[in-house]
């Protein structure tokens, strides 16, 4: 449908702020793809593409055969997990898609987003995380000394992190010193006490240092086809993991030279004392992470309870019969299908939901333990580590199988058609972005009502003619509020 230039450039300025704000808080592929695609579809485009990857978001747009297309680029900021931030965003999409924001107070909304005051300050965020290390601590069974220094270490980590990364050093040597700090309490926990378990501490942190990271993405863009993005992702998790690695064997050097003992214990048999200490553990884990992620304060009792479902599950199918990968595995597929109840009962991101449940789930002790056994023997280290990966892989697959599941499920009982579900899919084609907009049988509700749907798609990606900002002046700024700013990394 033809459309004037100003008006096509407020709707590729809504739509490139909000895939923008999806791709930097850790949404996957597709759901960025499938987001921008309604919200252009939603405005009455047709024959949009969309082209998703690590850090940039290119739309192109062609009227018809005859008119020139018209493509926009934007490069993402650096990507942390602010939930407060991803669910503002989704908020927004679905008020314009639903007619209840105009495109003017959709665009300005998107605007005031990334300008806004975090739902939490730092010291409350390092506090959530500092809980969430202690409470790591505890469902391993540690005592008042070691809960009370993986307490202290996970938060003294975290506020270093910050500071590294607000003065612009790579994330790289912060996750390097995090691990180094790790082992340093642990060391200092054996010289008070040598007879407990010091080695719990520096899991702790570990799992802290690995709940942050896009694994749960990476692995999602990567079954489901959308391989470039989730190269980028998986090489960022490598090197985020790399740099523990570092810290924590520059640690380990130190211990042996002071001669503390930092080995890891056995693990927790299973009785009705340890599955109580499971579901504390976990509601800590999930409040901490979820303060820690700007989580509102009123979703935060429901990320606790899956995170606390979650570890139960992992728990007793390890204690009782099975693999530590299957029991892992089957724990996420329930977290994921939980997570998408959630996210569209309570209209939030369904991403908060599944990287709070996991967290209990990642294998802190088992990557500890590899990086013990390669100052010993390298081919018994590689094989712990090889195991922790398939550990990582088992739980990022099977949260996306329930998220997957749940999503195909859950829309046959849904009686509105503006839904909070994940979009997970293989990267879109045309003949199936014309199917929607057709309006197949399989994409109405059982009420016969019709989805909202993207547009078509065409696989043209030509550059925009100069002449098509000639009128450019005479769109008005989203953002009436002071301080806005030009983004320089925003280009024709």
């Amino acid at each position: 449908m033809p459309t004037d230039s100003v008006r096509l450039h407020a709707i590729f300025d809504l739509a490139m702020r909000i895939g923008e704000g999806l791709l930097s808080n850790g949404a996957a592929a597709s759901e960025v793809t499938a987001t921008i695609l309604r919200v252009t579809s939603s405005s009455g485009l047709r024959n949009v593409s969309v082209q998703v990857t690590f850090d940039e978001v290119t739309i192109s747009y062609l009227a018809d055969e005859s008119s020139t297309p018209f493509t926009r680029v934007r490069s993402a900021n650096s990507r942390a997990h602010d939930f407060a931030r991803l669910e503002a965003f989704e908020d927004t999409t679905h008020g314009y898609i639903s007619g209840e924001l105009t495109l003017e107070e959709a665009r300005r909304n998107a605007a005031a987003i990334p300008l806004a005051a975090p739902a939490y300050k730092l010291p409350l965020v390092v506090s959530g995380f500092a809980v969430m290390g202690g409470a790591a601590a505890l469902s391993f069974g540690g005592g008042t000394l070691i809960v009370v220094a993986a307490t202290l270490a996970a938060g003294l980590l975290i506020a270093a992190g910050e500071f590294l990364a607000r003065m612009h050093i790579p994330p790289f040597y912060g996750q390097a010193i995090g691990g180094f700090l790790a082992v340093g309490a642990a060391v200092l926990v054996d010289l008070i006490n040598p007879t407990v378990s010091s080695s719990i501490v520096v899991v702790s942190c570990i799992i802290v240092q690995l709940a942050g990271l896009s694994s749960i993405g990476a692995v999602q863009d990567a079954v489901t086809g959308w391989y470039v993005t989730a190269a980028g992702r998986i090489l960022e998790t490598l090197m985020l993991t790399v740099g523990i690695v570092a810290g924590v064997r520059g640690g380990i050097l130190l211990a042996e030279v002071l001669g503390a003992d930092i080995s890891v214990g056995a693990s927790i048999p299973i009785s009705l004392v340890t599955v109580v200490w499971v579901v504390v553990a976990g509601i800590g884990m999930g409040l901490g992470y979820g303060v820690g992620t700007q989580v509102q304060w009123r979703k935060l009792p429901w990320i606790a309870l899956v995170a606390a479902f979650s570890a139960v599950i992992s728990h007793v199918l390890t204690g009782l019969f099975l693999d530590r990968v299957y029991a892992v595995t089957i724990a996420a597929v329930f977290t994921g299908i939980a997570a998408v109840v959630l996210g569209d009962r309570l209209r939030a991101p369904t991403l908060l939901f599944v990287m709070g449940g996991i967290i209990p789930l990642v294998p802190g002790s088992l990557i500890y333990r590899a990086l013990l056994g390669l100052s010993a023997d390298v081919t018994t280290g590689a094989s712990e580590m090889f195991g922790a990966g398939e550990i990582a892989v088992g739980i990022a697959a099977g949260a996306v199988a329930g998220q997957l599941l749940a999503s195909r499920i859950l829309p046959y009982f849904r009686r509105s058609g503006i839904a909070y579900t994940p979009s997970i899919s293989s990267p879109f084609t045309t003949l199936r972005r014309r199917r929607l907009t057709l309006g197949s049988r399989s994409f109405r509700h059982r009420d016969g009502a019709q989805m909202v749907e993207p547009s078509t798609m065409t696989g043209e990606m030509t550059a925009l003619s100069p002449a098509m900002f000639d009128d450019l002046e005479d769109l008005d700024s989203p953002s009436d509020a002071p301080g806005r700013h030009t983004d320089p990394e925003e280009t024709p």
